[in-house]
């Protein structure tokens, strides 16, 4: 069985797309504007993805997030991954959907929050505690080493060196 995603990768003229990962409007679209970023790699699953990409499409979903307010004057976007079926995913192909939101546009996105008793939150906490003593290690693609340019001044650098001026001495 072919993945749909996978063949909408290989078809589509997308908006943006690097070695990774892919964007594009969706075939059914939730509102006007909806886009959707996805690895292009086949990975059915969030837990699956290496962080790196996660990463990549995180950062990529928030730029496509600030286009949508000023390209389309969305008031709002919700950024969603459906995992699992459950959860109401429907291709086994991860992705965000980046969705752009306008005051009273009736797309059901919300939910009623449940209180839990004190006792079931502490519980629920040392569970998640438990199976997540992992999470710090992350996986990283092999990083290129950093090279100062030569024609910029080397600036003196301190605890108060504004990172911003670090990053233009850096080469891309």
């Amino acid at each position: 069985m072919s993945c749909k995603l996978c063949e909408q990768v290989k078809e589509k003229d997308f908006l943006y797309e690097d070695e990774y990962v892919a964007v594009f409007l969706p075939e059914k679209p939730a509102s006007s504007g909806h886009v959707i970023v996805a690895p292009k790699q086949h990975i059915p699953i969030l837990e699956a993805v290496p962080d790196f990409i996660i990463g990549k499409m995180s950062s990529i979903a928030n730029k496509l997030s600030m286009a949508l307010f000023e390209g389309l004057r969305a008031s709002g976007t919700n950024i969603v991954i459906q995992n699992g079926v459950p959860a109401g995913q429907i291709i086994p192909h991860v992705h965000m959907h980046v969705i752009p939101r306008k005051e009273g546009d009736g797309l059901p996105l919300d939910w009623d929050p449940k209180q839990l008793p004190q006792e079931q939150i502490k519980e629920l906490a040392e569970k998640i505690k438990g199976e997540a003593s992992s999470v710090g290690g992350f996986q990283k693609k092999e990083k290129k080493p950093i090279e100062l340019r030569e024609d910029v001044e080397k600036i003196e650098e301190s605890e108060e060196t504004n990172y911003m001026i670090k990053q233009l001495q850096r080469i891309p």
